[in-house]
C-alpha cells in the first residue's frame, strides 16, 4: 500500500478521460484509471504516462453502474493505493442519440443508470476518504448538452442535467469537509466518438462545427487547462465550466 497522494479517473482508456489523466500525471499524481471494455487502450495509457511522467498508474476494470463492483473497487483502492485520495474524476459514461418519440425504455434507463447512478456510486463510496483528510476534489464530466438539450438527446441530456444538479448538491453537502465539487461540460472534441460520428455523417458533423462560433471542434489536450484550474483553485465549488467553442450561446 502506498502513502502517496493519488487520483482516480474513470473511463480513462481514451479520449477526454485519457487527457485528464495525463494532466494529473504531469502534476505528479499517482493514478488509477478505470475502463469497462478497452483494456488494451487502458494499458497503453498506463505505459505512456508512467514513461513520460514517472508516476505510478494502475488500471482497473469496472462497470460503474454496478454498485457491488464500485464497493469492491473502493476496497481495492484503499488496500492498493492508500487513503490519501486527492481527486476523483467521474468521466466514465455512455452516449446515445435517439429522438424522444423513438427511444425505447431500456436504452433510456441504461443511459441514466451509467451516467447518473454510476457517478453517484463513485462519489458515495469514495468521499469518505476525502472527508477523513478534510480535503478533496471531485470533478464530474457533464456535457454542453447538460446545459442545453439538442435534438435526439432525451436520454443523454436528462442524464447530464442530472449530473449537473448532483454536482451542485454534492458541493453544498461536502463543503464543510473542504471538498470542492465541480463539473466540466465539454462540447464537441476530437475524440474517437467524434471521429466515429464523422464517418457516419460527415455533412452533419461539418454543419455542427460551422455552427460553433469558433468553427472547430476542441482538441482533447485543451481539457488540460480546465482540470488545472479546478486543481489549483481551492475557493471554487459547485461550478460548471463548459469548453464548447461558444456552442451554447447560439
Amino acid at each position: 500500500m502506498s502513502d502517496k497522494k493519488y487520483g482516480i479517473v474513470t473511463g480513462a482508456s481514451r479520449g477526454l478521460g485519457a487527457a485528464i489523466a495525463e494532466e494529473l500525471a504531469r502534476e505528479g499524481y499517482d493514478l488509477v484509471i478505470t475502463y469497462s471494455g478497452q483494456q488494451a487502450k487502458a494499458e497503453e495509457v498506463k505505459a505512456r504516462l508512467e514513461k513520460e511522467y514517472g508516476v505510478r498508474i494502475e488500471t482497473y476494470k469496472i462497470s460503474i453502474q454496478n454498485e457491488n463492483e464500485v464497493a469492491e473497487f473502493r476496497k481495492w483502492a484503499e488496500e492498493n493505493m492508500g487513503t490519501d485520495l486527492v481527486v476523483l474524476v467521474n468521466n466514465a459514461g455512455t452516449y446515445c442519440n435517439v429522438p424522444a418519440d423513438e427511444i425505447d425504455t431500456k436504452l433510456f434507463c441504461d443511459t441514466i443508470n451509467v451516467n447518473v447512478n454510476g457517478t453517484f456510486f463513485m462519489c458515495r463510496y469514495f468521499v469518505d476518504l476525502m472527508k477523513s483528510n478534510h480535503f478533496g476534489k471531485i470533478i464530474n464530466l457533464c456535457s454542453a448538452v447538460g446545459l442545453r438539450a439538442a435534438p435526439g438527446s432525451i436520454a443523454y441530456a436528462s442524464s447530464k442535467f442530472a449530473v449537473r444538479g448532483m454536482t451542485q448538491a454534492l458541493a453544498l453537502d461536502l463543503g464543510k469537509y473542504n471538498i470542492q465539487v465541480n463539473a466540466i461540460a465539454p462540447g464537441a472534441h476530437k475524440t474517437d466518438m467524434y471521429y466515429d460520428a464523422y464517418k457516419i455523417d460527415p455533412e452533419l458533423m461539418d454543419t455542427r462545427t460551422k455552427q460553433c462560433p469558433l468553427q472547430r471542434a476542441g482538441e482533447v489536450s485543451e481539457m488540460w487547462y480546465v482540470v488545472r484550474y479546478f486543481m489549483e483553485s481551492d475557493f471554487v465549488t459547485g461550478q460548471v465550466v463548459s469548453p464548447n467553442g461558444g456552442t451554447t450561446m447560439v
